[in-house]
């Protein structure tokens, strides 16, 4: 049975210094503990705009939503960026930090379908490749479904490698009535 998923790997010491640019008046900057349920209304919207995750956006949501919960607990500072517009969060990136983990990029760049094609989501992702450099990392990792926008234009970004992956969170088949 072939993947549905796909691993992407980048060499964190080829990621430009600048890979994290955006157009002013935008911010990229760490999350604060305060900031978690609009970073969980981001991905929730972003998710659902993404028709490669419409067979298991339910289940997905209910796993992101701890990880998250995850990466804001019981830190100064969550492994979280946000991308700011004005007083409103329009974008995020949850990070796993540990060199080991099979996933870096939590949620990958999240960003509310209407800042959408305005490249916030490679800044996004630039900057969250920078923010695991800083963290001493070496390699990043990066989880997602073949068919999603992410596999297709942002993670081949900054000489992302792709290889099918194997996972156990896969749709449960649907059985016709």
């Amino acid at each position: 049975m072939a993947s549905h998923w796909l691993r992407f790997e980048w060499d964190l010491s080829g990621v430009p210094q600048n890979a994290d640019e955006i157009p002013s008046p935008l911010v990229v900057r760490d999350a604060t503990k305060e900031e978690e349920a609009a970073v969980l209304k981001v991905i929730a919207s972003s998710f659902s705009m993404d028709t490669g995750w419409a067979d298991i956006h339910k289940p997905l949501l209910a796993k992101l939503t701890g990880q998250v919960e995850k990466a804001f607990e019981d830190k100064e500072t969550p492994s979280c960026i946000v991308l700011q517009y004005g007083n409103r969060i329009i974008g995020c990136s949850v990070l796993n930090l540990d060199e080991t983990a099979e996933n870096h990029l939590v949620t990958g760049p999240c960003v509310l379908h209407e800042y959408r094609s305005r490249s916030m989501g490679s800044g996004l992702l630039g900057a969250s490749l920078l923010r695991l450099r800083k963290a001493g990392l070496r390699k990043a990792y990066g989880i997602t479904r073949i068919k999603t926008i992410a596999a297709r234009f942002l993670y081949p970004k900054f000489a992302g490698k792709s290889a099918e992956w194997v996972t156990e969170f896969e749709a449960t088949p649907k059985l016709a009535a």
